[in-house]
């Protein structure tokens, strides 16, 4: 009896570690825009107001480091045997963002921009956002004088940010402006540290990625996960 009982566990965690491995040759992209999406992107959609898990759902973040990229980075993927399944394509709905929706026109990409709502506009009038305006105002000031994101010698506060901050306009090309105008330099901003720590302190997590999880969910649901013997033999 005991003999039977261990065969049945092993061959439970042998079919189980098959399931993993079929999840992972059939996963489901999330294509993301640069660093700072591929190093927060899992964090956020893991978290229990979104509900998904990305290995036991299949779900792979891979990086096109930048808008220019995206049309060469399709190009490849509908050359290989990953291109028969649904592939989800964010972007920041900046004005970058806006110009390569016209590059998504294939059935099996799901576009999705971040944030999923508008939020400021741009010297042209137009209205959307990028990654770090997916998260509040409050959230995203705190997070710019988090140890690390700036050079130690620079002397902002946070206090002196928030008082010029409008919300209505682009936020990072805003402290980037404040920085140099008090003698710093724009370019040393580290983004992923930033977007790491507001991702880790937004509380709930983001419409944002609740939406972007439960289109992660729904095309799973509606794209299971074979069993690698689950074939079908032709007469």
């Amino acid at each position: 009896m005991e003999d039977i009982l261990e065969d049945e566990l092993i061959s439970k965690l042998h079919n189980e570690a098959i399931i993993k491995r079929a999840a992972l040759e059939q996963c489901i992209y999330i294509f993301v825009e640069g660093d700072s999406e591929e190093a927060t992107f899992q964090m956020l959609l893991e978290n229990p107001g979104c509900r998904l898990n990305f290995q036991e759902n299949g779900i792979v973040i891979a990086n096109y480091n930048g808008a220019g990229n995206l049309k060469h980075a399709l190009r490849l993927l509908r050359k290989t045997l990953s291109h028969d399944r649904p592939i989800i394509v964010t972007f920041d709905d900046d004005l970058a963002g806006k110009r390569i929706v016209g590059h998504l026109n294939d059935p099996l990409i799901y576009s999705f921009c971040i944030p999923n709502k508008p939020v400021v506009t741009y010297a042209d009038g137009t209205e959307g956002g990028s990654f770090e305006e997916a998260f509040s105002p409050r959230c995203f000031l705190e997070a710019c004088f988090q140890s690390g994101v700036l050079e130690p010698s620079f002397s902002g506060t946070l206090s002196d940010f928030s008082a010029v901050f409008d919300n209505k306009k682009p936020w990072l090309n805003q402290f980037k402006i404040y920085i140099k105008n008090n003698g710093g330099k724009p370019g040393s901003i580290n983004k992923v540290l930033l977007a790491k720590y507001m991702a880790r302190t937004s509380n709930p997590v983001p419409d944002t990625f609740i939406k972007l999880a439960k289109i992660a969910l729904d095309l799973r649901k509606s794209n299971p996960v074979r069993h690698p013997d689950d074939v079908e033999l032709s007469g």
